[in-house]
């Protein structure tokens, strides 16, 4: 009887994580330097900027593994046909926990001219409420009120267990040009 739970509980793992993988979620790859320097290379055109991981927040700090990839203006249609415009800020989440989490966006905060900037309520990413389990990762996206489509944009992540960042970097943005979502 034992054997055949154990049995079943690796199907069902099996089962997960096709099923994961599937919706866009991969597994962490084991990769050398050279290769992580290559992906980063790859990445497209209009991605204003883009660095490694957020830094040694201990390993019980879910934003640990969260990362940003860059920041885009975009456009995109709400329900009733209106334009919108708005900043989107592209993160990849990584669970590097050894328990299953979701990506922290909540952690995630933009500044413009000192002031912060209002979440954009009319977009949401599903990928948000997904739950991973420990090593994979999934691509994540917030977006933000723009309030200077001139002035630069300081992105900001607080760490879990603390108000304390653990990530601060200032993207100057007057050089995108909104594309649609």
């Amino acid at each position: 009887m034992n054997s055949v739970n154990v049995s079943r509980r690796a199907v069902l793992a099996g089962i997960s994580s096709l099923a994961i993988m599937g919706c866009g979620c991969t597994k962490k790859p084991d990769k050398s330097e050279d290769s992580k320097r290559n992906r980063k290379s790859e990445k497209s055109e209009d991605e204003a900027f883009s660095f490694g991981g957020i830094g040694d927040t201990g390993s019980s700090d879910a934003s640990r593994g969260l990362t940003v990839d860059g920041v885009y203006k975009r456009t995109a249609t709400d329900s009733s046909g209106k334009e919108y415009r708005f900043l989107l800020v592209g993160m990849t989440f990584e669970n590097d926990l050894d328990h299953d989490s979701r990506a922290p966006v909540s952690y995630v905060s933009c500044y413009q001219n000192g002031v912060k900037l209002s979440q954009c309520t009319k977009y949401s990413d599903s990928n948000t409420m997904k739950t991973l389990e420990p090593g994979y990762s999934i691509s994540v996206c917030k977006g933000f009120l723009l309030e200077d489509e001139g002035q630069p944009v300081k992105v900001k992540i607080k760490s879990s267990n603390s108000s304390d960042y653990v990530y601060e970097n200032t993207y100057p943005i007057s050089h995108l040009d909104y594309t649609a979502l």
